[in-house]
């Protein structure tokens, strides 16, 4: 049987994935949540309040101490949200757990309004915060805080873990290291390896540890060396290379090529010799840190010497820039002269930025597309200016490859490095997301943009509220459509597809609605949003009439239009003007949105209903008694909330119970449908669970057309 299902999954794989993607949708924060003593009318508008802040919701409920302890061992849980004291289990019971357990879970105790005394017991109890429910926004602020913060902390164990280990590996290291190695602290030895003994003829540890380091080199030479060790350990400047007369114990000289560095050595910073005892040995070490093509330093040679930048950078007064240059069209060349087009490219631009970037920088090639470097200047706007010259000189640009020229524009990333900045990873990882932001702004890249601090970030996004607020006023909007397939592929009929709406701002920018809703304060500018994503849909569908098939639109309703008492009139109208039947429109609500007003959802969907119109509930899945909601909500369609997409197939235990929620509502006789699709994986684990349909950019992104083809031959 799983044969067959194989077969028949790889041929729809084939039949609607294009395989490619223009851009991934922009995906949510998975958030594990528990939620302790509270209803689920108190829980629903927190999780929509999270979701429309581009955080996903993942949460159980749990109500007495035996629960609240099955929980802590089902998983591991991002936050802890609690209501006041109702009942025998207490929050400061639920704390006492937390630390008898070394559970780093921070709690946030949500109370109905603004109580002095609550607040004071609530701290008193050890809880991260107290926050009326009333007041959205600080709720929001104190969710992402502490969520900002027990990430900080996991990160800072994982690299207190990373840091033991890579500590113990360059012991290691340095114990078998076939060069002599030497760690100084104001020039008295510390640690010496036994290729250092065998190099200068010593029997023993204890002849070298506590000498002097100079006392091992000629009395000509030792004022020298004196000066530079001092010097290196005053200024911590980077590595230095220096060749000195050695003397062994037996009064017999060497000539020792030596690099000298400042590292960390058990918690202290110390200096670090490195003995080069011929050139053959010195050529070795240079050539493994080469690039073949470029000539310059690779990506080995970077992470290196970006770890020392950086540490050097934390103890403050080394504040430096990464500037990281991507090539925006070597892929192109790549594809269309193979590697001889991409390496003279790389080669000619090579020499230009060895004859453009001085020597106090350190230039590398680290991947094939990209050049990165670590610029020697504690002032972005030096560094800015000079990436912007670079971008000019490398446009300019123009290889010869078969009697063709080819040239490449770049995209240009800079990263401070200061007394506060992140591991030489992370570091890498912001200048490349840089560099994606600048893309995802300019399609071709061609660019130098600075990497913005999240906080910097949260009040640029304060001053453009009103600018959306304005545009929304303007009814700045466009739609566009996204289709919905049926993995089954028996209805070759009916196209379903999702009405996207677009918010595009002074910028020529296309927002989301998860990025402008909140500025959406009063219900009657929803219901004017709504209604023209409504009529939009309608006057679509009327331009297919005449076609052979039927096209399907799912429209997205606010929380908003779920109280507008006219809305079924003014539909009703609006569906005869145009002749189109009402079971063409399928309206999607949100589960959180229900859960917050049940009646009034319950309400409204059956006057739905009555003019024959469909209902989707989205977002399934993001509360606690998403089950309940099946048996009080007439629904057609179920869209299960996006966080599961993405998962699967990477936890057995979360894919099981994946499997069984979607079982149950094929029992039910609900058609599920699965968001955020994006790639063949997904696709082929979506078809052993038995999902109905699937929608996400693997398949097609929004376009302003509904032309998508349902039926390939």
């Amino acid at each position: 049987m799983s044969e067959v299902i194989d077969i028949d999954g790889n041929a729809l794989l084939e039949k609607y994935g294009t395989g490619q993607q223009t851009r991934k949708q922009r995906l949510r924060k998975n958030v594990q949540l528990l939620f302790l003593g509270l209803s689920a009318e108190e829980t629903a508008p927190l999780i929509t309040l999270l979701r429309t802040s581009r955080i996903s919701p993942r949460g159980k409920q749990v109500n007495t101490e035996q629960e609240f302890l099955d929980a802590l061992g089902e998983r591991s849980w991002d936050l802890i949200l609690c209501t006041i004291d109702r009942g025998d289990f207490t929050s400061k019971l639920a704390i006492s757990h937390l630390k008898r357990l070394d559970k780093d879970i921070p709690v946030i105790q949500i109370i109905p309004s603004s109580d002095s005394q609550l607040l004071l017991q609530g701290l008193k109890n050890h809880i991260q915060a107290v926050v009326p429910l009333d007041e959205k926004e600080l709720v929001l602020i104190n969710v992402r805080r502490e969520l900002d913060q027990l990430d900080y902390r996991r990160r800072l164990r994982k690299a207190e873990a990373a840091l033991a280990e890579a500590e113990k590996r360059s012991q290691q290291l340095m114990d078998s290291s076939r060069h002599p190695i030497i760690c100084c602290d104001y020039q008295k030895i510390v640690y010496c390896n036994d290729s250092f003994l065998e190099q200068f003829g010593l029997d023993s540890k204890k002849k070298a540890i506590h000498k002097s380091l100079i006392d091992f080199f000629v009395l000509d030479d030792r004022a020298e060396l004196a000066e530079q060790l001092n010097s290196l350990e005053e200024t911590n400047a980077g590595d230095l290379l220096l060749q000195f007369v050695a003397q062994r114990s037996d009064h017999s000289e060497f000539t020792a090529n030596m690099e000298l560095s400042r590292s960390d050595y058990n918690g202290s910073v110390i200096t670090r010799v490195l003995f080069h005892i011929d050139e053959s040995s010195n050529h070795h070490l240079l050539s493994k840190d080469l690039d073949f093509v470029s000539g310059l330093f690779n990506k080995d040679y970077l992470d290196r010497q970006l770890e020392q930048t950086t540490q050097r950078a934390l103890r403050g007064g080394n504040d430096q820039c990464l500037i990281y240059i991507e090539l925006d069209q070597i892929e192109a060349i790549k594809n269309k002269f193979s590697h001889e087009g991409s390496d003279q490219l790389i080669r000619d631009i090579s020499s230009l930025l060895s004859k453009k970037v001085n020597k106090a920088h350190l230039l590398t090639h680290p991947a094939d597309n990209a050049f990165a470097i670590i610029f020697n200047d504690p002032n972005i706007k030096t560094a800015e200016n000079f990436a912007e010259q670079l971008r000019t000189k490398i446009a300019n640009i123009h290889s010869s490859v078969s009697g063709v020229d080819v040239q490449s524009t770049c995209s240009i990333g800079l990263v401070a490095i200061t007394d506060s900045t992140p591991p030489p990873i992370e570091l890498l990882n912001r200048a490349k997301a840089t560099i994606y932001a600048l893309r995802k702004d300019t399609p071709h890249g061609d660019g130098v943009r600075v990497h913005i601090p999240e906080a910097a970030l949260s009040e640029q996004a304060e001053d453009e509220f009103d600018q959306l607020r304005k545009a929304v006023e303007n009814n700045q909007f466009k739609l566009l459509f996204q289709p919905i397939v049926n993995l089954t592929a028996e209805d070759q009929t009916h196209h379903h597809y999702e009405a996207l709406l677009r918010l595009v701002n002074d910028e020529e920018d296309e927002l989301s609605p998860n990025d402008f809703m909140s500025a959406i304060s009063d219900p009657e500018t929803a219901f004017k949003v709504d209604r023209w994503v409504i009529e939009k849909s309608i006057k679509q569908l009327k331009k297919t009439l005449n076609q052979e098939h039927k096209n399907v639109i799912f429209i997205n309703l606010s929380a908003h239009t779920l109280g507008d008492q006219k809305l079924l009139t003014w539909l009703s109208s609006i569906l005869r003007k145009n002749n189109i039947p009402a079971e063409r429109l399928v309206f999607q609500i949100s589960e959180s949105d229900i859960s917050i007003a049940p009646k009034q959802a319950h309400s409204f969907v059956e006057k739905l209903v009555s003019i024959h119109s469909r209902i989707c509930i989205k977002h399934f899945g993001s509360v606690p008694n998403s089950q309940n909601m099946l048996s009080t909500i007439h629904s057609d369609f179920i869209k299960l909330d996006g966080a599961y997409i993405p998962e699967l197939g990477s936890d057995p235990e979360q894919d099981e119970e994946f499997y069984s929620m979607v079982q149950q509502l094929n029992s039910l006789g609900k058609t599920s449908i699965a968001p955020l699709v994006e790639n063949t994986k997904t696709m082929a684990n979506l078809w052993k669970a038995g999902i109905d349909y699937v929608q996400g950019y693997y398949l097609q992104p929004p376009r302003e057309n509904m032309d998508y083809d349902f039926f390939p031959e």
